[in-house]
């Protein structure tokens, strides 16, 4: 890898096309040299401030610090460490593992020593707190920690002849983790050094020599123990941690670094040149990589190990000076390509196959926090050399290279973005160091290995860790932390720059950024546009709202009628709670957003608009805003109005009409405007009749006109009667029926497809969906204000049309209806025997039991089914035996083809089992038919007339039904017109069978 070229892209491009890809390079320009120097300056300033300690310690305890401890069931031990002694602890304990990601193996060959856990040990000795606080305040010292540190205990290892542990960094085991302590108990033994290297730095520790010794280092420092040779090597290691989480009084290093001068000056000059002519050449913003890797849940300005903390905090306190940002990532670089295949001791491939069920079990993944073993680091010579372990394959060529911010986080921890595109050329021309691999010595890993897959070779996922500095100008961050940024991304960064606002100082760049995000979190198409549909699953209506409240409070008008575009429905009343808040300071200009306002009222369905209106002009709230109210009677209500010639409008919205009328309009406008509405929709009888019935229920409130209110409704209801058509009455139930998605068990896109149909189906007859109560309130109304005539037309025009009832439309709807009329006539008592009711009765039972229930069938038995749509050799003998009357068939086959039979079966949803039979090889499935048609039908019929007889039986007050129906009781009740010769009795509900699906694992 070449040298970065610090060069602003389209300066790179020019001077390529220029030279026309020559060898000869051409001359640097001034402002190269220029940006060098500069960069130079940054990075040498950094580096000349160094730690106060060291990346590794060893110091020597006395022994008096050092007292006998207990031990669960092994009792108080003593030093040094005797030969019995040792064995008890051994059977006590357990193999140390070691974790590779987020499991965990024991493999002795790369971690063979005892381990012992905290909670088997017992140091609540005086003696040994104040020995482990006296740990503390060395380590601090040792390392160059400022802040007050703790130390966990964690583990006891005993390592016996031949234990080792190969070299590994520790991972973050408690919050804020940053190293571990061990102290070395006296126990003679040769052998088990520690190594420890960090960068290009190595030390080596000799336990066996400084006894009893305490060791230290940060977590992520390579270290290896060697195999002992004699004896044991006895320890009690401990995590470290910073004892306050998040230590707010940091003494700052700025003012006394050695290279503070000279990094302000270095960095002022670059604020200042990207603020002038060469804004175009120099780079937006700088990267640093830093001595230590840290992970993403530790990566902060106080999470910080050795020399990189006071680095970190000059620089900090420069950019805080200079008007800049100091940020943290985590780099990661993936390569992906062709590498060179695992092969074991046979030359077979360990790729293992993913379909291979096998016999064996599959093991839980452990979920510990283990020492993560790291075989070696890479650099330019051994990048791609393999591990022994098979778990690095070199790569043989690499086919792609990706570079991104896996977490970018401010100072203080908070993240801002995760998988943040930059490129590795953004990178090498804005990194502050001279290197040419960023990544060198970085921690790696590989994933995604495919293993030899016939023709397509083998490939892997190599992955590269480092972390960095990154310094940007505060007037170039919306730039910086928006390249490549997702609607997720953008819309999580919203609520850091509202905050922001509130402050006099950063209010018109913060308000600024807040409109860059909410057009790159909200809008699509076009900035402003009412036509976007926003269908990101992860829109937060929490940041939504306190953008939409922020704005609100800075007059940002036009930001406001654009946004409650973009949200369209999604916020539902809080647009309408938040204006009128607003609106209560007479300096708001309502006038300003009342059309946007409009238009979102009227993305809503009218059965909405009441909640809507009233968070903007509560009923209750009698010193409401005017300017409110009056927008509300002036425009709001003509909305919607005009909503309600729709062909769509629904029952509710003929209720919602109505009501909306009453509380913001009068009697007039619903005579000259809404009655001309209703009269066109008579045809729409959900939405007509809840509005003339709404209508009516008003009529009876004191305040209301009650004389003419009849003389409006009665003509109206008529209109309504007059073009009633009883095939068009729908339920949601009767519409979508009785789903057979849950006979879709093994293909999920088939249950959802299934699912999306009846959601559709739905929608689209929602127009024509009807309460049986709203047409039992209707007799009611004629019954109580003397319409005899209506009821009279009405009985009239559903006899005539009964038998274009949809048939599943009986149970939910006519039913229930004739149901509550008995309720109604008693309770006007009107005597059931009067002959519309009567008539109206019988017809509707009769069209149901003939036109629903039908007749019995005989059930011959047929099991022929159809065929499956496939013609290979394995269906084509499946077909053979759906369509012939036989009812089981046994198929010997391999997994695959029988995965096949079974993967076609399901998909077709026929009535029957596939069973695999675990015997013979090979192993045979057997399909057994379910039900024949003929059997099926009987049963279909069964649970009709069961469901019939539980209508008419069960749900009716018999003696009041026979009342009703009068001669017609006896054939109605008992239905043995539909029943064949010799049934008797009532009927029992068949058990239905949907397609059995095999067993999980089973092929």
């Amino acid at each position: 890898m070449t040298s970065p070229t610090r060069i602003f892209s389209p300066l790179l491009s020019f001077l390529k096309s220029a030279f026309g890809g020559s060898k000869m390079a051409p001359p640097a320009p001034a402002s190269f040299d220029h940006t060098e120097k500069m960069m130079d300056g940054i990075c040498e300033a950094l580096d000349s401030i160094e730690a106060a300690g060291t990346f590794a310690a060893i110091g020597k305890i006395d022994n008096s610090n050092i007292k006998p401890f207990n031990v669960r069931d092994v009792g108080l031990v003593s030093f040094p460490l005797q030969e019995p002694l040792a064995h008890q602890l051994i059977e006590k304990a357990r193999q140390a593992p070691y974790g590779k990601g987020s499991e965990t193996f024991v493999d002795t060959s790369v971690r063979n020593t005892w381990e012992l856990d905290a909670a088997q040990l017992d140091l609540s000795d005086d003696g040994w707190i104040k020995t482990i606080e006296g740990g503390c305040n060395w380590v601090a010292q040792k390392l160059g920690i400022t802040a007050p540190v703790k130390a966990e205990l964690y583990r006891m290892l005993i390592y016996e002849k031949g234990a080792m542990f190969k070299a590994h960094t520790d991972t973050e085991k408690i919050p804020g983790m940053f190293g571990t302590l061990v102290i070395c108990l006296p126990s003679e033994h040769q052998g088990g050094d520690l190594v420890l290297k960090h960068r290009h730095a190595t030390k080596v520790f000799k336990s066996s020599e400084v006894q009893p010794s305490m060791l230290c280092w940060f977590s992520d420092v390579s270290h290896e123990v060697l195999p002992v040779t004699s004896g044991y090597r006895w320890v009690l290691t401990f995590n470290l941690a910073i004892s306050e989480p998040n230590p707010q009084n940091h003494p700052s290093a700025a003012l006394n670094a050695p290279g503070y001068s000279k990094l302000r000056s270095a960095l002022e000059t670059w604020l200042k040149s990207c603020q002038a002519e060469q804004e175009d050449i120099l780079p937006a913003h700088l990267y640093y990589l830093l001595d230590h890797t840290y992970t993403e849940t530790n990566i902060s300005l106080n999470g910080l190990k050795g020399a990189d903390l006071p680095r970190m905090r000059c620089l900090k306190d420069v950019c805080e000076e200079l008007n800049a940002t100091l940020l943290f990532a985590v780099l990661q670089k993936e390569e992906f390509g062709e590498c060179e295949a695992d092969w074991d001791d046979y030359g077979r491939d360990r790729w293992r196959d993913p379909y291979d069920d096998g016999d064996d079990d599959d093991e839980d993944d452990e979920d510990e926090d283990e020492d993560e073993y790291v075989e070696k680091d890479s650099d330019d010579d051994d990048e791609e050399e393999g591990d022994d372990d098979g778990e690095w394959h070199k790569f043989e060529e690499v086919h792609e290279t990706n570079v991104f911010i896996k977490k970018l986080v401010c100072a203080d921890g908070r993240t801002l973005r995760a998988n943040m595109d930059i490129g590795m050329e953004d990178l090498e021309e804005n990194l502050v160091q001279k290197c040419n691999n960023p990544f060198k010595s970085a921690t790696r890993g590989e994933k995604d290995y495919s293993g030899f897959t016939g023709n397509e070779g083998v490939s892997a996922t190599h992955w590269y860790r480092k972390t960095v500095a990154i310094m940007v100008p505060n007037d170039a961050m919306d730039m910086f932390l928006t390249q490549s940024v997702t609607r997720d991304e953008a819309q999580n960064l919203v609520p850091q720059y509202l905050a922001k606002c509130a402050d006099p100082k950063t209010y018109e760049s913060a308000m600024k950024m807040v409109h860059h995000l909410a057009r790159l979190s909200w809008a699509v198409d076009n900035f402003g546009s009412y036509n976007y549909n926003y269908t990101d699953q992860k829109f937060s209506p929490a940041i939504a709202a306190e953008f939409l409240e922020t704005i609100l409070l800075h007059r940002q008008y036009e930001l406001f009628n654009k946004a409650i575009g973009w949200f369209k429905t999604r916020l539902g009343t809080k647009p309408f709670d938040l204006v009128r808040r607003a609106a209560a300071d007479d300096s708001f200009e309502f006038s300003r957003i009342k059309e946007s306002l409009l238009h979102n009222l009227a993305r809503n369905p009218v059965n909405d608009y009441m909640q809507l209106l009233t968070a903007l002009v509560p009923l209750s709230d009698a010193a409401c805003n005017p300017r409110l109210r009056d927008w509300v009677a002036n425009e709001a209500v003509p909305s919607a109005t005009k909503a309600c010639q729709a062909a769509t409008v629904t029952s509710a919205a003929g209720s919602a009409i109505v009501t909306i009328v009453k509380e913001y309009r009068d009697l007039e406008y619903f005579k000259t405007d809404v009655i001309p509405v209703i009269e066109k929709q008579a045809s729409l009888m959900p939405f007509a009749l809840a509005a003339v019935l709404q209508f009516l229920y008003f009529t009876a409130e004191d305040n209301f006109d009650k004389t003419l209110g009849l003389e409006l409704s009665k003509p109206l209801l008529k209109s309504i009667i007059n073009v009633m058509d009883c095939a068009s009455i729908r339920t949601e139930e009767g519409t979508v029926g009785r789903s057979h998605v849950s006979k879709i068990q093994r293909y999920d896109y088939l249950q959802a497809q299934a699912a999306a149909v009846a959601r559709a189906t739905a929608r689209e007859h929602a127009n024509r969906f009807l309460d049986p109560s709203f047409l039992a309130e209707c007799f009611a109304r004629c019954i109580q204000f003397g319409w005899d005539d209506l009821s009279m037309i009405l009985c009239f025009k559903i006899v005539s049309k009964v038998d274009t009832i949809p048939p599943t439309e009986f149970h939910p709807f006519w039913i229930p209806m004739l149901r509550e009329l008995i309720i109604t006539l008693d309770a006007n008592k009107v005597p059931l025997s009067t002959s519309r009711y009567r008539e109206l009765a019988c017809a509707i039972f009769e069209a149901y039991l003939d036109g629903h229930v039908g007749q019995e069938p005989k059930g011959e038995v047929n099991y022929r089914l159809n065929p499956v749509n496939c013609t290979c050799r394995d269906c084509t003998l499946l077909n053979a035996f759906l369509t012939s009357n036989e009812r089981s068939w046994r198929f010997p086959a391999g997994k695959g083809r029988r995965q096949h039979i079974h993967q076609k079966l399901e998909y077709a949803q026929l009535d029957c089992t596939h069973v695999t039979e675990r015997s013979g090889s090979p192993q045979t499935l057997i399909v057994t038919k379910g039900l024949d048609p003929g059997t099926r039908a009987k049963n279909e019929w069964n649970d009709r007339f069961a469901q019939a007889w539980d209508d008419i039986i069960t749900k009716f007050d018999q003696q009041k039904l026979k009342e009703l129906l009068g001669g017609e009781f006896e054939k109605i009740t008992t239905m043995c017109h539909l029943r064949l010769p010799g049934s008797r009795g009532p009927p029992v509900m068949s058990s239905k069978r949907a397609g059995s699906k095999r067993k999980a694992g089973e092929y």
